[in-house]
């Protein structure tokens, strides 16, 4: 039976679980995985599959996917018994920028403080709040559409910290599109407020995060020598292929 090329499909579990026709590029996940670089950022054109990848990503190795596994089987990664143990071992944070599209540097910083909101109520569930100390009770209280600035630089670095003493295992964070709220803040005139925060966002999340296995960025913007990665050790970014 032909597989029917279904277009636009950023989901691996829809494509695999309707067999569409899926070009296999599973090995990306080995080749970024023994890579040896903690931060990797992809910048590659619109409608080149990044979304796709990072979902791939995803579902390879989050917990809750572990009930995909059989997905996998019959593509290149999976050859490999090594990473079949890696499926669903390892918790993954993931986020899209996608949505941040704002004229204004106060509703871009409210749409993001809502994705992070939302990301913890995600989590929250799942999360032993008895590992917690009372500090971090608060802060894991504290991260909603009314969090300062600074709660809002520092929540993914302390969602990381949560997660690898819960599951003894460095999270992953995975993500999408980084630079479309850059796109708009350059665009609308706030760039240098943007630029300031998610820099701050950035170091705490990607540099300064002991509690950090790997992290994965796509974007379309190829960064210079002075952005808003400068204070993210540059050897620790790299440009990947997909």
């Amino acid at each position: 039976m032909a597989h029917i090329l279904a277009l636009g499909i950023q989901s691996f579990v829809k494509l695999r679980q309707n067999a569409y026709f899926y070009v296999d590029k599973s090995r990306f996940i080995e080749d970024w995985w023994t890579g040896g670089y903690d931060v990797t950022l992809i910048t590659r054109p619109r409608r080149f599959g990044k979304t796709l990848m990072l979902d791939t990503v995803r579902t390879f190795f989050a917990p809750e996917c572990r009930k995909h596994a059989h997905l996998f089987e019959g593509l290149a990664i999976w050859n490999t018994t090594h990473f079949r143990a890696l499926q669903g071992a390892i918790p993954v944070i993931y986020l899209s920028f996608a949505s941040v599209k704002s004229t204004t540097y106060a509703t871009s910083l409210a749409l993001i403080k809502a994705l992070l909101s939302r990301l913890y109520d995600d989590f929250e569930p799942t999360l032993d709040v008895s590992l917690l100390t009372d500090r971090e009770k608060k802060q894991l209280a504290s991260v909603d559409m009314s969090m300062t600035e600074a709660i809002a630089q520092d929540s993914l670095l302390a969602l990381c910290k949560y997660l690898a003493r819960q599951n003894n295992v460095l999270p992953i964070i995975l993500l999408d599109e980084y630079d479309t709220p850059l796109q708009e803040a350059w665009l609308n005139g706030y760039w240098d407020e943007l630029a300031g925060f998610l820099r701050g966002l950035f170091n705490a999340t990607f540099k300064s995060n002991p509690w950090l296995g790997r992290g994965l960025l796509t974007g379309i913007t190829r960064i210079s020598k002075e952005s808003i990665f400068s204070d993210v050790n540059n050897p620790a970014l790299k440009g990947g292929a997909l």
